[in-house]
């Protein structure tokens, strides 16, 4: 609300004070105050009016409110709660630095006019002070356009937007636009054909408001809009709802990771050393080459103590349970017992192995949300940073990202590119000078200690070493017997008088208990020729070793097995594939009567003699006596002689014997 003079208040409203206009309003004026209102009616509406002192009609200077009586009756009566949740102005702020410089030298003038106006000074007399102290060459009309402008619209209205792109302006309606949202909420994902957008659009024009879309596919009809319309109001829209365009395009998962806002570090809430370990896995951005000269991407196993940030890693072939549980001995050995883990959901960390172990340790096991990185955000930053340092700058880096791993792979010309190697093993990479396993494993545990004696580029400008030294909360170690009672399967051998016998490999030990008492085994999970023997109650007995045969790892031996079953299964799938294919072929009976048929055919021609029945008695029975004989003990008297000295065969002997003497 202010209060102005008679050609002012004219000119607000549009009314350049005419004669007729100013004498209407003065003899109201006149008459009203013989009546002491201090009103006056307009146009229907009613103003206020004062009297000041100045140069004018009497000594006073007529002024009349802008603002009508009932305007300013509904301004107070407007609640708080209203004023609130009036949408605020930010045009102002998207004007150029040249545009607000000329804003605010405009309202510079509006302020100098009002004061000198409220002084009783006319508009000619403004104008000639603007003229001669500022240099402004201004007229009356453009003056006071600009104090109607700026009090409707407010500064931004001073500017002059001329030849300004104008933003978030579109001539699409309402539904067009619903429709291209629509569309790009369904197909956004990825790259969209936005000429196929702006024909749909057509087409459902077509349907809505009989649009001819044939003739418009023919040329015949002139568009709705052009196909940069389209793109333009997507671009404008999405400016101000980025999570809506990241998640439609990237998905769910990634928006998380992009746009989810930051809760502070989570080395706030960790106050001591080993209170929180963080452990996770990650394919190594590099190809190596095994002991049999194949190309493998290993995974890279770490583990990390939030507090200080030192971290135990190690590359594996494969990321598994085993592999899982040496590398958290390994922390245990170099850091101590942690009072929790916190790790993914993956079915290695999740495995009955794992989990044995970290509940006979008496460690807490905390699951991050499925799809959280930043549940575990300071080992996944650690990856980024170990495979973008050291790693990147070793041969047979591929990238961290599949772009940056194409434009590597380019490098290598087309004609040059093969599929296999020499042996015909399958390549991942056409890179050449790979680096071995063993010498990526060195690599990384260099970058390793490297990161833990860091300190430059660090904000606190202490290393994790410094931090680990600074806490005075004591170490709590493990022992390894302890360590393998939970980590390896156990199982029950009875001891015996060579030892213990496992898979065909006998342990021995000064230590073992006596023979026939049962023990539970636990293998060294780094070298299967040494075991730990424990009583059937969990007790730690001795370690026994086989030197017959070599140090084996448990992935080795588990993956001879591995092997020695397959070919078992394969061999005994063939066997049984032959045996099923002999019996599909088997024809008992006709083969029966066949081999009966040659069978009778090989044998010679027999004559069956027919013999009485008395004969055949009398016959058997003298077999019968003759059997008795030889089988009878009798003695020669002393006083038998042989009457010649002839050679005799035990026939005759016998025959004369039975003559002279009855035998018994």
């Amino acid at each position: 609300m202010s209060w102005v003079s008679i050609d002012d208040f004219l000119s607000n409203l549009n009314f350049f004070g005419t004669i007729k206009d100013k004498n209407v309003l003065y003899q109201q004026v006149a008459r009203n105050k013989r009546k002491q209102k201090n009103t006056i009616t307009f146009k229907k509406k009613v103003y206020k009016y004062r009297n000041i002192d100045g140069i004018g009609r009497g000594g006073k200077i007529l002024q009349i409110c802008t603002d009508p009586i009932d305007a300013e009756h509904k301004t107070e009566q407007v609640s708080e709660k209203l004023l609130a949740e009036l949408p605020k102005s930010t045009d102002y702020f998207n004007l150029t630095p040249k545009q607000k410089q000329q804003a605010d030298e405009r309202l510079f003038l509006i302020k100098e006019y009002e004061h000198l106006r409220l002084q009783g000074r006319s508009i000619a007399d403004f104008l000639k002070i603007c003229k001669k102290a500022h240099d402004i060459d201004i007229n009356k009309a453009r003056l006071l356009r600009w104090v109607r402008d700026y009090k409707r619209k407010g500064i931004t209205a001073l500017a002059d937007t001329r030849g300004t792109a104008k933003t978030n302006k579109n001539k699409l309606d309402n539904w067009m636009q619903e429709f291209i949202l629509t569309k790009f909420r369904v197909h956004g994902a990825g790259k969209i054909n936005f000429m196929q957008l702006w024909d749909a659009l057509h087409k459902e024009a077509g349907v809505l408001l009989g649009y001819d879309y044939y003739n418009f596919l023919l040329g015949k009809v002139k568009p709705l809009c052009s196909y940069n319309t389209i793109k333009r109001f997507i671009a404008n829209y999405y400016k101000e709802h980025k999570l809506e365009h990241t998640m439609i395009t990237k998905g769910e998962d990634k928006t998380k990771s992009y746009l989810q806002p930051a809760l502070g570090s989570q080395k706030e809430i960790v106050t001591t050393r080993n209170q929180e370990w963080q452990i996770d896995s990650s394919p190594l951005d590099m190809i190596v080459l095994d002991e049999d000269g194949k190309q493998i991407r290993p995974s890279l196993l770490s583990i990390v103590d939030v507090y200080s940030g030192r971290c135990v890693a190690s590359l594996n072939k494969t990321s598994n349970s085993l592999a899982i549980v040496r590398l958290l001995w390994r922390a245990l050995e170099k850091l101590g017992k942690p009072d929790y883990i916190k790790g993914d959901n993956g079915k290695d960390y999740l495995s009955k192995q794992f989990q044995e172990l970290l509940k006979g340790l008496n460690i807490d096991y905390d699951r991050a949300i499925a799809y959280s990185g930043d549940e575990k955000g300071t080992v996944e930053r650690h990856f980024r940073t170990l495979q973008h340092s050291d790693i990147s700058f070793a041969h047979g880096y591929i990238g961290n990202c599949l772009s940056a791993r194409e434009t590597i792979e380019q490098r290598t010309p087309k004609k040059e590119r093969k599929g296999t190697d020499k042996n015909g093993n399958p390549i991942k990479t056409n890179l050449k000078h790979l680096m071995t396993f063993e010498q990526a494993e060195k690599l990384v545990q260099e970058s390793i200690a490297k990161w833990d004696l860091m300190r430059v580029r660090r904000k606190s400008g202490k290393s994790p070493l410094d931090k680990w030294n600074s806490c005075e909360r004591a170490l709590q170690s493990v022992d390894y017997a302890q360590f393998l009672l939970y980590a390896s399967e156990g199982i029950v051998r009875t001891v015996g008088k060579k030892g213990i016998a496992i898979d065909s490999m006998t342990y021995v030990a000064l230590d073992l208990p006596v023979i026939g008492t049962e023990v539970t085994i636990r293998h060294n999970i780094d070298n299967l020729q040494e075991i730990y023997v424990f009583d059937m109650q969990g007790n730690f007995l001795c370690t026994a070793w086989d030197k017959t045969i070599a140090s084996l790892s448990a992935e080795d031996y588990k993956l001879a097995k591995k092997l020695f079953k397959e070919d078992t299964k394969a061999i005994r799938k063939l066997i049984r594939s032959a045996e099923a294919s002999e019996y599909s072929k088997l024809n008992l009976a006709l083969d029966y009567e066949r081999m009966q048929e040659i069978h009778k055919q090989s044998l010679k021609a027999e004559t069956m003699l027919d013999a009485g029945a008395d004969e055949l008695k009398e016959k058997l029975r003298e077999e019968k006596e003759l059997r008795r004989i030889k089988s009878a003990s009798f003695e020669v008297p002393e006083n038998y002689t042989v009457e010649n000295k002839k050679r005799t065969n035990w026939a005759d002997v016998l025959d004369k014997y039975v003559a002279e003497y009855k035998v018994s």
